[in-house]
């Protein structure tokens, strides 16, 4: 037995976007109206996620929002290399940022709608909006080549609240490389990504399977590296050509969509292989016992 092209072929489309857009607009509403911000900073609020790159499947709730601010930046450089391009530090920077912005959610939502989380603030729903996960960050630069040269990939960077751990991302890259991955498919990228989240999905609510072994962003990730002459002609072959691929080739140099950053490590901006791998030996038992 296989799973169905009927079945596969639902499992493709997008879930609901229209309340995204309102839960985004909401949030930055929200910032937008808060007075107690310093006149001379500025910000940008954005979806992120699977919301933002179109893989989001149908019961998906938390919409991701960041509030980016962009008049400071966290950097890898050393002292020594800020001093030679004349950075110093910000005034007002990212902590003081994330305090404004959690007294402007909860003046704005109500203390009894707005969580704090270790990473987010936790936005509850109500008839015109999904709960959102807002994330409080700075602008990353990743310097390379010779600093005279200037150049860097530019990301985000937040802090969390119990470990105190920097994290850094680069979602805008993320996003812009799913783009390109879905025209290089003929738009096959993105309905095949659904199809595994679906999968994912499916074998948490029927078989046990625990969905953090295998997280969204990284199921993202992993289906971007598989080549483009893998996708196509119907969901069926599609997913078997993808899943062989993945079982039968070396997945050493896998990188993360924002293609800075490796896909597999030990931190938790990392899948761990082994946990990837046997997320696809359950999709094959799922597949064969269906």
């Amino acid at each position: 037995m296989a799973i169905p092209e009927t079945q596969l072929e639902t499992w493709s489309h997008q879930g609901s976007i229209t309340n995204s857009a309102n839960t985004g607009n909401s949030i930055k509403n929200a910032i937008d109206a808060f007075q107690g911000f310093p006149d001379d900073i500025t910000y940008n609020v954005y979806l992120q996620g699977s919301y933002k790159n179109s893989t989001n499947v149908y019961g998906d709730s938390d919409v991701d929002v960041v509030v980016e601010l962009t008049s400071s930046f966290y950097n890898n450089l050393t002292d020594a290399q800020k001093a030679s391009l004349g950075l110093t530090t910000a005034a007002y920077g990212y902590y003081r940022f994330r305090d404004d912005v959690e007294t402007c959610l909860r003046a704005y939502y109500g203390t009894a709608n707005v969580e704090t989380g270790n990473k987010v603030f936790k936005i509850a729903p109500n008839t015109n909006r999904l709960p959102a996960d807002v994330l409080v960050c700075s602008e990353y630069r990743l310097y390379y080549g010779t600093l005279q040269a200037n150049r860097y990939h530019t990301g985000i960077a937040f802090y969390t609240r119990n470990e105190g751990q920097r994290v850094v991302n680069f979602p805008k890259k993320h996003s812009e490389n799913a783009t390109a991955k879905h025209q290089a498919t003929n738009s096959w990228f993105k309905p095949t990504v659904r199809i595994f989240k679906n999968i994912r999905k499916y074998m948490t609510a029927n078989n046990g399977f625990n969905k953090s072994i295998a997280p969204s962003y990284f199921i993202e990730c992993l289906i971007a590296n598989i080549p483009n002459n893998q996708f196509g002609t119907n969901y069926q072959t599609t997913v078997i050509n993808c899943h062989n691929y993945l079982t039968q080739n070396s997945m050493g140099d896998f990188m993360c969509l924002n293609g800075i950053r490796p896909l597999w490590g030990d931190s938790n901006e990392n899948w761990n292989q082994d946990d990837a791998r046997y997320f696809l030996e359950q999709i094959v038992q799922l597949w064969n016992n269906w």
